[in-house]
């Protein structure tokens, strides 16, 4: 599995696509802040992480799906997950799509197909990994290894490539260490499909002994010919109502204990059976009936609720007429002094006859509104005696609601107290039918000593099955082939080691699995990798161990996804934040960075089988062996996120 595209979208639908090349080094190289390291937590969150952990800034502002468009085997998987909600540390949102050849989807398409759980089991199958879960054999998980174990070895972020104390993405997290101890020679092959398969076979060999010794155990107890285990018997059988028998009365010991218990095997026999179908039968249709009942209830109460909506309405529509006509009846009063002014037709003040100019029009405008107020009764529609027998109407029909709740209630009830007792005689058949069951494997090992025979017989060829499954693979084969596969990895590194600046480098060079550690074999003893100084040194420790192990993935076709992402491996030779040029770099910083981007790119090529590599980078050289595996260079305001963004 490699990444063909990385692709982001926006909330207004645009997309950002960055496309990778399959099988080769890919460098993005760009100043800080422009996004770099946010892509190791971008892929890490679409293969299914349970964080985002996507730093806080514009991508998290701006982006409202993180996508991946995948090769796997001959099939391309695209990958979407939603960017998690406020206050959110994911989304369980994903969509994905898969096919010879399907592209990049528009955002229209995202619309959520499964979730994180989902993804990671969707991965998990099209990489093959054989279910180890409950294999209960010392050297192989007891859980089901998925692709979350596998990305342990897939990113180097720019605080664990210099780490001098950790090599893999999360060591330092909680049980992060053992998962990488259990899960690493599963990877590396060293524990094989086939002691997978022998591991659970194991486990069901050593689950059927288990039960086979207690049957066997069973049979042996209940040979007691009508002793005390029948007595038993017949005591829970008459505490179950199927007996009157009493079992602990004074001459329960003279009792054929055994012949009681055949009797009432018999009479259970010989009963149809129809009692406990008819109990069930009775349940279910008092069940149909409940949830009819549920339903009519619903509608009843919309019902109810449509006409007290109607009638409220009602109601506020005569307040509201009411209210009108009191404001107008108020306005008529306090205009009703115009009926006193004459009207003389002139601008002579009716009151003294003294010439007054313009206050005519304002008395007509007066008279012509105390007029216009006399006129609403009569302009108002009559339709109170309609509304009122409308309200009382749906009054009425609430009040039938209400009546036929109370009935459906009244019947829910009744239902209830009969499915109780269903319930309860339901209860009764069980225990008696768990009673008759004790008895019937009782009464068939009395006397049963062909079957106590054949069940030791088999009980003795299991254990000799189990014998030999556990010789066919134990946990020190699993530790040789894991010491021996290390061995291998260990003498390339020490190869390749000639190739990178690192001190102490013509000394053997050794992976240790228990310590996770890259271990020196100098005369003087050995050294782990914290007692090697210079950072330089740690950062082409990690290169060593994770190209190795890729290279071994791919060439022994291990479900591991084929790529690495390296981030920032030239930083200890420049500050974090300096953009990276040809004439910035003393010169033994940039050869020795160079060195090191040779030795990849290099190194990459020469492997037996491809896999992918990408690197974050400020560092740009010249030279036309870096610009060739250069995809992007996010510089001069060019970033991750588009500006338009």
């Amino acid at each position: 599995m490699q990444i063909r595209e990385i692709v982001l979208y926006s909330w207004t639908g645009k997309s950002r696509r960055l496309p990778l090349k399959l099988n080769a080094v890919n460098i993005i190289t760009g100043d800080s802040a422009t996004g770099k390291t946010a892509l190791t937590d971008i892929i890490d969150y679409c293969l299914g992480s349970g964080t985002c952990d996507v730093p806080r800034g514009k991508i998290t502002e701006t982006v409202a799906w993180y996508a991946l468009l995948l090769q796997v085997n001959e099939f391309e998987v695209f990958v979407a997950r939603q960017a998690p909600e406020e206050g959110a540390q994911s989304s369980q949102r994903v969509f994905i799509k898969q096919g010879t050849s399907v592209g990049v989807p528009d955002y229209a398409e995202l619309t959520p197909t499964t979730n994180a759980d989902g993804l990671i089991g969707l991965l998990t199958r099209l990489l093959a990994f054989p279910d180890t879960g409950n294999a209960e054999l010392q050297g192989i998980p007891n859980y089901s290894v998925t692709l979350r174990h596998a990305a342990f070895f897939l990113f180097q972020q720019q605080d664990e490539i210099i780490s001098r104390q950790r090599l893999f993405h999360r060591q330092g997290e909680p049980f992060v260490s053992n998962s990488i101890r259990e899960t690493l020679p599963f990877f590396l092959g060293a524990i094989t499909t086939e002691d997978v398969q022998v591991a659970r076979r194991i486990n069901r060999l050593k689950k059927r002994i288990r039960d086979t010794t207690r049957e066997v155990a069973d049979l042996e107890a209940a040979a007691d010919r009508g002793g005390t285990r029948a007595r038993q018997l017949l005591a829970e059988a008459a505490s179950a109502g199927l007996t009157g028998v009493d079992a602990s009365g004074e001459d329960s010991s003279g009792r054929d204990a055994l012949a009681d218990l055949r009797a009432i095997l018999a009479l259970r026999q010989n009963a149809s059976g129809r009692s406990t179908e008819a109990v069930m039968a009775q349940l279910g249709d008092a069940e149909n009936a409940r949830q009819n009942l549920l339903q009519e209830r619903d509608r009843i109460r919309s019902k109810s609720k449509q006409a007290q909506s109607s009638l409220e309405s009602i109601a506020t529509l005569l307040n509201d007429r009411r209210n009108f006509e009191q404001e107008a009846a108020e306005q008529r009063s306090r205009l009703a002094f115009v009926q006193l002014i004459p009207d003389t037709g002139n601008d002579e003040c009716p009151l003294c006859g003294s010439h007054v100019d313009g206050q005519q029009e304002e008395v007509d405008e007066l008279r012509e509104h105390f007029s216009s107020l006399s006129r609403i009764p009569q302009a108002l529609p009559s339709e109170s005696p309609r509304l009122k027998a409308l309200a009382d109407t749906l009054k009425r029909e609430i009040e039938e609601c209400q009546q036929a709740i109370r009935s459906n209630s009244a019947q829910l009830d009744a239902i209830e107290r009969a499915s109780e007792r269903n319930r309860d005689l339901a209860l009764q058949e069980n225990a008696q039918a768990a009673v008759i069951g004790r008895i019937d494997f009782y009464l068939e090992g009395v006397g049963g000593d062909d079957r106590l025979r054949l069940l030791k017989q088999e009980l003795e060829s299991l254990r000799v099955q189990l014998d030999a499954a556990e010789n066919e693979v134990d946990s020190e084969l699993i530790r040789d082939r894991t010491l021996s596969i290390l061995s291998r990895l260990n003498q390339l590194m020490t190869n390749w080691s000639s190739q990178l600046p690192i001190e102490h480098s013509s000394n053997p060079l050794r992976f240790d699995i228990k310590k996770l550690q890259i271990m020196l074999d100098t005369p003087t003893g050995p050294l782990a990798m914290p007692q090697i100084g210079s950072g330089q040194s740690w950062v082409a420790y990690h290169v060593l161990v994770h190209m190795a192990l890729h290279e071994w993935f791919a060439e022994h076709d291990r479900p591991v996804p084929g790529f690495v992402f390296f981030d920032q491996p030239s930083q200890v030779g420049f500050p974090a934040d300096s953009e990276y040029r040809d004439n910035d770099a003393i010169s033994g910083d940039r050869n020795t960075i160079a060195e090191t981007f040779r030795f990849i790119i290099e190194t990459r090529g020469r492997a037996p089988e491809p896999y992918q590599i990408i690197i974050a980078e400020h560092a740009d050289f010249d030279e036309q062996w870096f610009q060739d595996c250069v995809r992007e260079k996010w510089r001069n305001g060019k970033a991750l996120i588009p500006q338009d963004w």
